[in-house]
């Protein structure tokens, strides 16, 4: 059963690194012995993003590219993916203060309250702006950003729980749009995006407040089968599955 099939069987309920491979390989003795005593290379570190400055009008990034846009009162962060499937988008807020808040329209297994904005009103999710029917309508929701100084990065987060089904973000294009309301956009697409049926939450990219507005395209994606949210880390990365299990809607 895959997820929009899921979709059309249940009632939704709103209660307020990568892929692995799995294998085995066959060692003899010497071998073992000579892993055992070789020197271990230190690990290459990953390349830098490739910055491509200041954007104007419309850009789709690929991973890995570093983009900025011109900072304006309200940035819009919008997912969609155009069939009638069910995915969620939640926000992680970071401060520089060092403090998390999640902007969401969900709780976790553990706390079910949650929020659509938070504390100071800052960013604000504005639910479910558009609900998909059929293969050509797009479904959407969007997190609302006013960058107050006190911000450090918004990491949104899309997430369809198990219970909807099968499904891979490949399969229905969940892509992300970030709008300035000035004439610029920044696309994330789902031309590259994973194509696993039991990935359930990706991390598009990361918004990082600055002079400007940084957008980085990351594509993480979560273990198979985990309902772990991930974490933004002191430093800013993002660590998938390190966080509370969703709540199953």
């Amino acid at each position: 059963m895959d997820r929009s099939s899921a979709v059309r069987r249940r009632r939704r309920h709103h209660l307020g690194e990568h892929m692995f491979g799995f294998g085995k390989k066959t060692t003899t003795p010497a071998q073992e012995s000579a892993a055992t005593t070789a020197p271990q290379q230190p690990a290459e570190a990953p390349a830098p993003a490739s910055d491509l400055g200041l954007a104007k009008g419309r850009i789709n990034l690929e991973k890995r590219q570093v983009v900025s846009l011109t900072k304006t009162q309200t940035i819009t962060a919008t997912i969609s993916w155009p069939n009638a499937t069910d995915y969620d988008v939640y926000a992680l807020v970071q401060y520089r203060d060092g403090h998390v808040e999640t902007v969401a329209q969900f709780g976790t297994k553990a706390e079910r309250s949650f929020s659509p904005r938070t504390a100071d009103g800052a960013v604000v999710h504005r639910g479910d702006e558009r609900r998909g029917t059929g293969q050509t309508t797009m479904a959407q929701e969007t997190v609302a950003i006013t960058l107050n100084p006190e911000i450090a990065r918004i990491v949104p987060v899309v997430y369809s729980a198990q219970s909807n089904g099968t499904g891979s973000f490949r399969k229905y294009q969940v892509g992300m749009a970030i709008d300035n309301g000035a004439g610029d956009v920044v696309e994330i697409d789902a031309r590259d995006a994973d194509t696993n049926n039991k990935v359930y939450t990706c991390v598009p990219g990361v918004i990082t407040n600055g002079d400007q507005v940084r957008i980085e395209k990351l594509e993480f994606y979560s273990a198979p089968r985990s309902e772990k949210r991930p974490v933004i880390a002191d430093d800013g990365s993002v660590v998938m599955d390190a966080g509370a299990v969703n709540a199953f809607k």
